[in-house]
């Protein structure tokens, strides 16, 4: 059985050894070490900050990368170009 979480004497809740104010929190506070866990259960190991400066899930991101959504919308790579290139189906002609 698990053991619940209490707050102790000093008001402070005591988890792995250290000292939240708060039990759970927004992203941001598990992130500042002010709350323990997000709602949905997310600690500070499993969140991560991307590079829009949001902070997200850390399996999620690691998820949706390997999805590969542009590449499946049409849009690729070409060499010496930046970014992504869109790819149609119309650069073919059929030989009869």
């Amino acid at each position: 059985m698990v053991k619940k979480c209490m707050k102790a004497a000093d008001g402070y809740y005591h988890m792995h050894g250290k000292k939240f104010e708060m039990l759970e929190g927004s992203r941001a506070q598990v992130q500042h070490g002010t709350a323990y866990k997000t709602p949905g259960g997310l600690t500070k190991d499993k969140l991560f900050m991307n590079k829009h400066g949001h902070i997200v899930s850390k399996k999620k991101h690691l998820t949706a990368k390997k999805e590969r959504r542009l590449e499946k919308a049409g849009y690729f790579t070409k060499k010496g170009k930046f970014g992504f290139v869109k790819r149609t189906g119309h650069g073919t002609r059929k030989h009869k």
